[in-house]
């Protein structure tokens, strides 16, 4: 239960560079989509957000569509 927490607030801290909103709900859709991906492929980071963020994106082959898809947005929709 703690890791799943651990991992849960990574993933809020990782996208907080904005407090919008509009914001919070996109952070909310990636923690979703890339949560069993990080568990399966990248155990070892968690909890370090920038760990967790670089493994994924390292693997990004081995990512669940949704949350490859996470990583292809263009910047201005992330």
């Amino acid at each position: 239960m703690q890791i799943k927490f651990a991992l849960a607030l990574a993933f809020v801290s990782l996208y907080m560079t904005n407090t919008t909103l509009g914001q919070s709900a996109l952070r909310s859709r990636q923690e979703l989509a890339c949560e069993d991906d990080a568990y399966r492929l990248c155990p070892d980071e968690i909890p370090d957000e920038e760990r967790v963020a670089s493994c994924l994106a390292r693997q990004k082959a081995k990512l669940s569509p949704g949350c490859r898809a996470m990583f292809t947005q263009s910047p201005r929709h992330r």
